[in-house]
């Protein structure tokens, strides 16, 4: 079925087909124009069994989350001016957007065979599960994962800042390195997903377990340069050392080998930590970087970027640890052990930001 992403074509709505199967028919017109006052993009009617259900529809070209909730809005008044039950159509509603959708009482479909159709006390009706036939192009599109998701983090460390300029602050604060250009895109796409809200002097995290959620189906382990095992005996005299002198740390564990300091258990494999730079680590470390592959007590790893490193935080003993952001998901990438693990930590971070 063809479809452009700048209006909806009549005929190509006039020939979709109901997704609730046997006993259900769909009917979609044209509203009429008016000139006096806004009015609906189309009327639907649902014929299901021996009864019509007419609603006023609101269409969208495009399926993010304030889209959507955009044409919930104006489905809903335009259902208080005509009388008729609200709904919208977009190209694609996943089961989130389709909860969204009751939790508002609206009706959708979309046109990738998904929808949901009700009437207070006489109807509901759902399909969802069908695969998105038009995937968009959105702002970019990878905001949560690699260098980038730097953004996204640093709201689960602050919830609110007055400006772009001071996220870019914060990242700085935290061993992040980004341009400003690409804080402002991130944050296009965040508003986009109804992540952050943005208005005068405020832009302000909403949804802190969707954007965990985003975070861990964005992740990918992060790539490494280089790596090298050691044998030592005093980890927390190698971490104090090649971190001496540094405003942010050099050398830190990894999420995985950070476990201990966000929950209960210890680990058994050999310690993993990333590095900014393993040559110059190398050379600060001395005579207490000893490479050994048999009796190995560390594993380092040139990180590609910093964002293994981001937010790190080091203890009495020396030791920098990964944050907990970057700790729950790389143990959320694990095991069903590391994926308990990683609930619990998940819980901690959702408290600390209130």
């Amino acid at each position: 079925m063809p479809f452009s992403r700048s209006n909806f074509d009549p005929a190509i709505l006039g020939s979709l087909r109901s997704p609730w199967g046997p006993g259900t028919s769909l009917s979609v017109e044209p509203w009429p124009p008016s000139n006096r006052q806004p009015c609906p993009d189309f009327k639907v009617d649902l014929r299901w069994g021996d009864r019509t259900f007419a609603f006023a529809v609101e269409a969208k070209s495009r399926s993010t989350p304030a889209t959507l909730e955009r044409a919930a809005d104006q489905a809903t008044r335009f259902a208080d001016t005509t009388g008729l039950l609200p709904m919208v159509i977009v190209p694609y509603l996943s089961e989130a957007s389709l909860d969204r959708l009751v939790e508002r009482g609206v009706s959708g479909l979309d046109l990738s065979g998904n929808g949901v159709a009700m009437a207070p006390g006489v109807l509901y009706l759902r399909r969802s599960g069908q695969p998105n036939r038009y995937p968009e192009s959105q702002p970019l599109r990878y905001a949560y994962r690699g260098a980038t998701s730097v953004v996204p983090r640093v709201f689960l460390c602050r919830r609110e800042f007055e400006s772009v300029s001071a996220i870019k602050t914060e990242i700085e604060s935290r061993g992040g390195a980004i341009a400003l250009s690409t804080v402002s895109k991130a944050l296009a796409r965040m508003t986009e997903d109804v992540i952050v809200q943005r208005s005068a002097g405020s832009i302000a995290l909403v949804q802190p377990d969707a954007l965990l959620d985003r975070l861990r189906e964005s992740f990918e382990r992060p790539p490494r340069l280089a790596t090298t095992r050691l044998a030592c005996d005093d980890l927390p005299e190698l971490f104090t050392r090649v971190n001496a002198e540094a405003l942010l740390p050099r050398l830190v564990l990894s999420g995985a080998s950070s476990q201990e300091r966000y929950t209960a258990g210890r680990r058994s494999d050999t310690p993993l930590a990333w590095c900014s730079d393993l040559a110059k680590a190398r050379a600060i470390a001395g005579s207490l970087w000893r490479e050994s592959e048999r009796f190995a007590d560390l594993e380092v790893a040139q990180a590609k970027d910093g964002t293994p490193l981001f937010d790190a935080r080091r203890d009495a003993s020396g030791i920098a640890y990964a944050s907990p952001v970057q700790t729950y998901l790389e143990l959320a990438a694990g095991d069903n052990r590391d994926q308990e693990a990683a609930t619990e930590i998940r819980q901690s971070i959702l408290k600390s930001i209130g």
